[in-house]
C-alpha cells in the first residue's frame, strides 16, 4: 500500500518534470531552427546586397585627387589620398542626411557639418567619425546646445538655449545634465546663429 501510495504521489511530479523537459527541448529546437532561418536569411541578404553594391568613382580621380564616388548608402564628392576619403568633402546619403567637412581615412574627423534628414544639425569637431571636442547641435524644435562633446554625447561645460531662456554654464556627464544657472535670453546677446 505505502508503495502505491508513494507511486501516486510522484507520478504527477515525474510527468511534470518530464513534460517540462520536453517542453525545454521543443523551445530549444524552436529557438535552434528560427536562429538557423535567420542566419541563413541575413546571409542570403548579404550575398544579394554584395551584388548590387555600386562603389563606383563616377568622376574624376577616387585614388589621389578630387573625385566623386558612388556607393551604395550615398555620393561623396571631394579629395582622395590612396584610395581613402582625405582632405574636405561631402556625403550625401541617400535618405536626406548630409555630411561636409573635413575627413581622414575614410572617417569624418576634424570640424564639418552634419545635417540630418529631418532638419537637426551639428556643427564642429569630429574625431575618427565620432563628435568629439566642442559643437553646436540645432534641434528641430529651435533649441541649440553649445558645448562640448565626447564619444557622442553631450560631455562637459555647455550652454543650452531655449526660445525664451538660456541656460548658462550648464554641465553634462554622458548627455545627462548635471547643472547650471538660467538666465533671460534678452540678457544674452551671443545665441549661436543657425
Amino acid at each position: 500500500m505505502r508503495k502505491l501510495f508513494l507511486t501516486l504521489l510522484f507520478t504527477p511530479l515525474f510527468l511534470t518534470a518530464q513534460t517540462e523537459e520536453e517542453a525545454a527541448t521543443v523551445i530549444q529546437e524552436v529557438e535552434k531552427n528560427t536562429s538557423e532561418e535567420v542566419v541563413s536569411t541575413l546571409e542570403e541578404t548579404e550575398k544579394q546586397e554584395n551584388k548590387v553594391i555600386n562603389e563606383e568613382c563616377i568622376s574624376g580621380n577616387c585614388k589621389n585627387g578630387t573625385g566623386t564616388m558612388q556607393y551604395q548608402t550615398g555620393v561623396y564628392v571631394g579629395t582622395w589620398e590612396n584610395g581613402l576619403r582625405n582632405g574636405h568633402g561631402k556625403y550625401t546619403w541617400t535618405n536626406g542626411d548630409k555630411y561636409e567637412g573635413v575627413w581622414q581615412d575614410d572617417n569624418r574627423h576634424g570640424f564639418g557639418v552634419y545635417v540630418w534628414n529631418d532638419g537637426s544639425k551639428y556643427k564642429g569637431n569630429y574625431s575618427h567619425g565620432i563628435r568629439s571636442g566642442y559643437g553646436i547641435y540645432y534641434y528641430t524644435n529651435g533649441n541649440i546646445y553649445e558645448g562640448t562633446w565626447q564619444n557622442n554625447l553631450k560631455h562637459g561645460i555647455a550652454n543650452l538655449y531655449f526660445k525664451e531662456s538660456v541656460n548658462i554654464g550648464g554641465k553634462y556627464i554622458n548627455n545627462e545634465y548635471v547643472s547650471g544657472t538660467g538666465i533671460n535670453q534678452e540678457s544674452y546677446n551671443y545665441k549661436p546663429a543657425r
